[in-house]
Protein backbone atom coordinates (compact mmCIF):
# COMPACT_ATOMS: atom_id res chain seq x y z
CA UNK A 1 0.00 0.00 0.00
CA UNK A 2 1.38 3.68 -0.96
CA UNK A 3 0.17 7.06 -0.90
CA UNK A 4 -0.19 8.78 -4.29
CA UNK A 5 -1.49 11.47 -6.20
CA UNK A 6 -3.64 12.87 -9.17
CA UNK A 7 -2.19 14.68 -11.89
CA UNK A 8 -5.70 14.43 -13.39
CA UNK A 9 -8.38 12.07 -13.23
CA UNK A 10 -11.41 10.94 -15.44
CA UNK A 11 -14.18 8.52 -15.06
CA UNK A 12 -12.06 6.17 -17.25
CA UNK A 13 -8.78 6.49 -15.78
CA UNK A 14 -6.44 8.62 -13.81
CA UNK A 15 -2.59 9.69 -13.93
CA UNK A 16 -0.72 9.31 -10.61
CA UNK A 17 2.53 10.30 -8.95
CA UNK A 18 4.34 9.52 -6.40
CA UNK A 19 4.94 5.78 -6.35
CA UNK A 20 7.90 5.12 -5.05
CA UNK A 21 7.65 1.01 -6.70
CA UNK A 22 8.37 0.83 -10.35
CA UNK A 23 5.33 -0.81 -12.65
CA UNK A 24 5.37 -2.18 -16.18
CA UNK A 25 2.71 -1.65 -18.59
CA UNK A 26 -0.02 -3.87 -18.60
CA UNK A 27 0.10 -4.09 -14.67
CA UNK A 28 -2.91 -4.13 -12.25
CA UNK A 29 -3.42 -1.74 -9.42
CA UNK A 30 -5.87 -1.74 -6.83
CA UNK A 31 -7.07 2.16 -6.19
CA UNK A 32 -8.90 3.51 -3.08
CA UNK A 33 -10.46 6.96 -2.52
CA UNK A 34 -12.20 6.85 0.42
CA UNK A 35 -15.06 4.23 0.27
CA UNK A 36 -14.37 4.09 -3.81
CA UNK A 37 -12.09 0.98 -5.20
CA UNK A 38 -11.26 -0.27 -8.46
CA UNK A 39 -8.62 -1.70 -10.93
CA UNK A 40 -6.96 -0.15 -12.68
CA UNK A 41 -4.28 -1.15 -15.96
CA UNK A 42 -1.04 0.37 -16.29
CA UNK A 43 -0.98 1.74 -20.04
CA UNK A 44 1.88 4.02 -19.75
CA UNK A 45 4.99 4.89 -17.37
CA UNK A 46 6.94 7.94 -17.89
CA UNK A 47 10.74 7.83 -19.05
CA UNK A 48 13.18 8.99 -16.88
CA UNK A 49 14.44 12.45 -17.92
CA UNK A 50 11.43 13.25 -19.58
CA UNK A 51 8.36 16.04 -18.62
CA UNK A 52 5.88 12.82 -17.18
CA UNK A 53 8.80 11.04 -15.29
CA UNK A 54 8.07 9.77 -12.22
CA UNK A 55 4.38 9.99 -13.24
CA UNK A 56 2.09 6.87 -14.71
CA UNK A 57 -1.28 6.60 -16.81
CA UNK A 58 -3.58 4.42 -15.77
CA UNK A 59 -7.38 2.92 -17.18
CA UNK A 60 -9.84 1.94 -15.60
CA UNK A 61 -10.94 -2.35 -15.56
CA UNK A 62 -13.36 -2.53 -12.89
CA UNK A 63 -15.22 -0.85 -10.22
CA UNK A 64 -16.58 -2.90 -6.90
CA UNK A 65 -17.70 -5.96 -8.75
CA UNK A 66 -18.37 -4.77 -11.74
CA UNK A 67 -15.59 -5.19 -14.46
CA UNK A 68 -15.14 -5.13 -18.45
CA UNK A 69 -15.29 -7.80 -20.78
CA UNK A 70 -12.08 -8.37 -22.08
CA UNK A 71 -11.52 -8.20 -25.75
CA UNK A 72 -7.50 -9.17 -27.53
CA UNK A 73 -6.94 -8.18 -30.59
CA UNK A 74 -4.06 -9.61 -32.40
CA UNK A 75 -2.61 -8.19 -35.84
CA UNK A 76 0.61 -7.26 -36.89
CA UNK A 77 0.22 -3.67 -37.91
CA UNK A 78 0.14 -1.32 -34.88
CA UNK A 79 -1.88 1.27 -36.27
CA UNK A 80 -4.39 -1.17 -36.80
CA UNK A 81 -4.20 -2.68 -32.81
CA UNK A 82 -4.42 1.23 -31.88
CA UNK A 83 -7.09 2.46 -34.42
CA UNK A 84 -9.78 -0.62 -33.11
CA UNK A 85 -7.90 -0.52 -29.43
CA UNK A 86 -9.55 3.04 -29.54
CA UNK A 87 -13.02 2.39 -30.80
CA UNK A 88 -13.68 -1.15 -28.95
CA UNK A 89 -12.38 0.86 -25.24
CA UNK A 90 -15.24 3.45 -26.18
CA UNK A 91 -17.89 0.97 -26.57
CA UNK A 92 -17.12 -0.75 -23.05
CA UNK A 93 -14.39 -3.52 -23.49
CA UNK A 94 -11.13 -4.08 -21.88
CA UNK A 95 -8.71 -4.46 -25.22
CA UNK A 96 -5.50 -5.96 -24.80
CA UNK A 97 -3.47 -6.26 -28.11
CA UNK A 98 -0.49 -8.46 -29.52
CA UNK A 99 1.55 -7.87 -32.46
CA UNK A 100 2.28 -11.57 -32.78
CA UNK A 101 1.59 -14.92 -31.95
CA UNK A 102 3.93 -15.14 -28.79
CA UNK A 103 2.85 -11.75 -27.66
CA UNK A 104 -0.59 -13.18 -27.77
CA UNK A 105 -0.34 -16.39 -26.04
CA UNK A 106 1.52 -14.66 -22.85
CA UNK A 107 -1.76 -12.47 -22.48
CA UNK A 108 -4.03 -15.81 -23.27
CA UNK A 109 -2.10 -17.63 -20.40
CA UNK A 110 -2.75 -14.92 -17.40
CA UNK A 111 -5.82 -13.05 -18.89
CA UNK A 112 -9.25 -14.33 -19.10
CA UNK A 113 -10.56 -13.01 -22.51
CA UNK A 114 -14.45 -12.92 -23.69
CA UNK A 115 -13.93 -12.68 -27.39
CA UNK A 116 -10.48 -13.34 -29.30
CA UNK A 117 -10.16 -11.24 -32.73
CA UNK A 118 -7.27 -12.54 -35.03
CA UNK A 119 -5.95 -10.53 -38.06
CA UNK A 120 -5.70 -13.13 -40.89
CA UNK A 121 -3.37 -14.00 -42.10
CA UNK A 122 -0.60 -13.38 -39.76
CA UNK A 123 3.25 -12.91 -41.34
CA UNK A 124 4.96 -15.82 -39.96
CA UNK A 125 2.39 -17.95 -38.30
CA UNK A 126 0.07 -20.90 -39.39
CA UNK A 127 -3.39 -19.36 -38.74
CA UNK A 128 -4.93 -22.69 -38.30
CA UNK A 129 -2.46 -23.72 -35.80
CA UNK A 130 -2.71 -20.82 -34.11
CA UNK A 131 -6.83 -20.64 -33.81
CA UNK A 132 -6.94 -24.18 -32.83
CA UNK A 133 -4.24 -23.54 -29.76
CA UNK A 134 -6.30 -20.12 -29.36
CA UNK A 135 -9.68 -22.64 -29.05
CA UNK A 136 -7.30 -25.20 -26.39
CA UNK A 137 -5.94 -22.38 -24.61
CA UNK A 138 -9.31 -20.45 -23.66
CA UNK A 139 -12.37 -22.79 -25.26
CA UNK A 140 -15.39 -20.35 -23.75
CA UNK A 141 -13.36 -17.48 -25.77
CA UNK A 142 -15.37 -16.17 -29.04
CA UNK A 143 -13.03 -15.96 -31.87
CA UNK A 144 -13.21 -13.53 -34.63
CA UNK A 145 -11.38 -12.86 -37.85
CA UNK A 146 -10.82 -9.77 -39.65
CA UNK A 147 -8.90 -9.35 -42.71
CA UNK A 148 -8.53 -7.07 -45.37
CA UNK A 149 -7.93 -9.81 -47.85
CA UNK A 150 -10.77 -12.54 -47.18
CA UNK A 151 -9.53 -14.44 -49.94
CA UNK A 152 -6.11 -15.19 -48.55
CA UNK A 153 -7.86 -16.56 -45.28
CA UNK A 154 -7.80 -20.54 -44.35
CA UNK A 155 -11.25 -21.94 -45.21
CA UNK A 156 -10.27 -23.86 -42.01
CA UNK A 157 -9.80 -20.98 -40.04
CA UNK A 158 -13.22 -19.49 -41.72
CA UNK A 159 -15.01 -22.74 -39.93
CA UNK A 160 -12.96 -22.36 -36.42
CA UNK A 161 -13.98 -18.97 -35.99
CA UNK A 162 -17.46 -17.93 -34.76
CA UNK A 163 -17.59 -14.88 -37.33
CA UNK A 164 -15.87 -12.64 -39.89
CA UNK A 165 -15.51 -9.27 -40.55
CA UNK A 166 -14.02 -7.62 -43.08
CA UNK A 167 -11.50 -4.48 -42.12
CA UNK A 168 -12.95 -2.39 -45.08
CA UNK A 169 -16.50 -2.66 -43.38
CA UNK A 170 -18.09 -0.14 -40.72
CA UNK A 171 -16.32 0.32 -37.67
CA UNK A 172 -20.40 0.09 -36.63
CA UNK A 173 -20.71 -3.70 -38.07
CA UNK A 174 -17.29 -4.83 -36.07
CA UNK A 175 -18.95 -3.59 -32.98
CA UNK A 176 -22.25 -4.90 -34.01
CA UNK A 177 -20.87 -8.23 -34.43
CA UNK A 178 -18.90 -8.30 -31.05
CA UNK A 179 -21.75 -7.35 -29.37
CA UNK A 180 -23.74 -10.43 -30.97
CA UNK A 181 -20.99 -12.76 -30.00
CA UNK A 182 -20.47 -11.69 -26.01
CA UNK A 183 -22.78 -9.13 -25.58
CA UNK A 184 -22.10 -5.16 -25.26
CA UNK A 185 -19.33 -3.34 -23.71
CA UNK A 186 -19.50 -2.31 -20.10
CA UNK A 187 -18.69 1.30 -19.54
CA UNK A 188 -17.13 1.57 -16.33
CA UNK A 189 -17.00 5.20 -14.51
CA UNK A 190 -15.15 5.99 -11.17
CA UNK A 191 -16.91 7.84 -9.57
CA UNK A 192 -15.93 11.52 -9.94
CA UNK A 193 -18.25 14.58 -11.29
CA UNK A 194 -15.62 16.28 -13.55
CA UNK A 195 -13.02 14.85 -15.43
CA UNK A 196 -11.56 16.69 -18.31
CA UNK A 197 -10.49 19.82 -19.07
CA UNK A 198 -12.59 22.07 -21.07
CA UNK A 199 -11.93 24.78 -23.29
CA UNK A 200 -13.88 27.62 -25.10
CA UNK A 201 -13.37 27.46 -28.55
CA UNK A 202 -15.89 28.40 -31.20
CA UNK A 203 -15.80 27.07 -34.68
CA UNK A 204 -17.51 25.88 -37.31
CA UNK A 205 -18.94 22.22 -37.21
CA UNK A 206 -20.64 19.08 -39.13
CA UNK A 207 -21.91 16.71 -38.19
CA UNK A 208 -22.20 13.63 -40.57
CA UNK A 209 -24.58 10.74 -39.75
CA UNK A 210 -25.76 7.39 -41.34
CA UNK A 211 -29.41 6.92 -41.08
CA UNK A 212 -30.83 3.93 -42.50
CA UNK A 213 -28.33 3.72 -45.53
CA UNK A 214 -29.04 7.27 -45.70
CA UNK A 215 -26.14 9.83 -45.14
CA UNK A 216 -26.90 13.08 -43.51
CA UNK A 217 -24.91 16.33 -42.81
CA UNK A 218 -26.24 18.80 -39.71
CA UNK A 219 -24.45 22.22 -39.33
CA UNK A 220 -23.72 23.77 -36.58
CA UNK A 221 -20.81 25.74 -33.85
CA UNK A 222 -18.99 23.81 -30.93
CA UNK A 223 -19.34 25.56 -27.57
CA UNK A 224 -15.99 23.63 -25.97
CA UNK A 225 -13.18 20.93 -26.95
CA UNK A 226 -11.03 19.01 -24.98
CA UNK A 227 -9.11 16.18 -25.97
CA UNK A 228 -12.04 13.96 -25.12
CA UNK A 229 -14.34 15.29 -26.95
CA UNK A 230 -16.24 18.46 -28.56
CA UNK A 231 -19.68 20.66 -27.12
CA UNK A 232 -21.80 21.23 -30.49
CA UNK A 233 -24.92 23.71 -30.48
CA UNK A 234 -26.92 22.78 -34.23
CA UNK A 235 -28.57 25.43 -36.10
CA UNK A 236 -30.38 22.85 -37.39
CA UNK A 237 -32.22 19.02 -36.88
CA UNK A 238 -31.13 16.87 -33.52
CA UNK A 239 -28.77 14.01 -32.60
CA UNK A 240 -29.51 10.91 -30.40
CA UNK A 241 -27.59 10.21 -27.40
CA UNK A 242 -25.80 6.73 -28.19
CA UNK A 243 -25.70 7.98 -32.29
CA UNK A 244 -22.27 7.38 -33.88
CA UNK A 245 -21.16 9.89 -36.38
CA UNK A 246 -18.63 12.11 -37.98
CA UNK A 247 -17.62 15.32 -36.39
CA UNK A 248 -15.67 17.89 -39.18
CA UNK A 249 -13.92 21.46 -37.66
CA UNK A 250 -11.18 22.87 -38.34
CA UNK A 251 -8.74 24.77 -35.43
CA UNK A 252 -6.86 28.04 -35.99
CA UNK A 253 -3.63 26.05 -35.58
CA UNK A 254 -3.94 23.31 -37.82
CA UNK A 255 -4.08 23.48 -41.64
CA UNK A 256 -6.23 20.48 -41.98
CA UNK A 257 -9.74 20.01 -41.53
CA UNK A 258 -10.23 17.16 -38.54
CA UNK A 259 -12.39 14.23 -39.43
CA UNK A 260 -13.15 12.26 -36.06
CA UNK A 261 -14.89 9.58 -35.73
CA UNK A 262 -17.22 10.50 -32.21
CA UNK A 263 -20.52 9.42 -30.25
CA UNK A 264 -23.11 11.49 -28.99
CA UNK A 265 -22.95 11.15 -25.00
CA UNK A 266 -25.48 12.95 -23.73
CA UNK A 267 -28.19 16.52 -24.81
CA UNK A 268 -29.74 19.63 -23.48
CA UNK A 269 -31.99 21.81 -25.88
CA UNK A 270 -30.17 22.13 -29.00
CA UNK A 271 -26.06 21.36 -27.23
CA UNK A 272 -24.85 17.89 -27.45
CA UNK A 273 -21.70 16.13 -25.82
CA UNK A 274 -19.94 14.60 -28.45
CA UNK A 275 -16.98 12.22 -27.08
CA UNK A 276 -14.41 11.93 -29.50
CA UNK A 277 -13.90 7.76 -30.30
CA UNK A 278 -11.60 6.86 -33.28
CA UNK A 279 -8.65 10.00 -33.57
CA UNK A 280 -5.84 10.46 -36.02
CA UNK A 281 -2.45 10.89 -33.75
CA UNK A 282 -2.21 14.40 -35.88
CA UNK A 283 -5.31 15.48 -35.01
CA UNK A 284 -4.91 14.45 -30.76
CA UNK A 285 -1.59 16.34 -30.71
CA UNK A 286 -3.17 19.64 -32.95
CA UNK A 287 -6.03 19.70 -30.40
CA UNK A 288 -3.77 19.52 -27.85
CA UNK A 289 -1.51 21.94 -28.88
CA UNK A 290 -4.67 24.67 -29.04
CA UNK A 291 -5.80 23.46 -25.88
CA UNK A 292 -2.04 24.07 -24.48
CA UNK A 293 -2.36 28.08 -24.61
CA UNK A 294 -5.77 28.38 -23.32
CA UNK A 295 -7.50 29.13 -19.95
CA UNK A 296 -9.50 25.77 -18.98
CA UNK A 297 -13.61 26.95 -18.32
CA UNK A 298 -14.52 27.39 -14.79
CA UNK A 299 -17.18 24.46 -15.27
CA UNK A 300 -19.40 24.13 -11.85
CA UNK A 301 -18.57 20.95 -9.67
Amino acid sequence: MEQVQTMDISPLGARLKGLTRSVSVGSILGLQNGDNQGRFEVVWVGEPGSEREGQIGLRCTQVGSQSKKAVLYVDDQEHELDRRRSLLEAFGYAVHTASGAREAFELLNSVHFQLVMIDSPLPGVNDVTFVDQVRQTQGNAKVLVVSAFPSKVHEHVMEMADDFVHKGDNPNKLVAVIEKLIGPGNTLKWPITRCIQRYEVVVPVSVKIMRRGVSTTLLGNSIDLSEAGIGVALSEGELIAGEILTVEFSLPTFPEKLRVYSTVRHRKDNHYGIQFVDVEPEHRQAIRDLCDVLVPMNVPQ
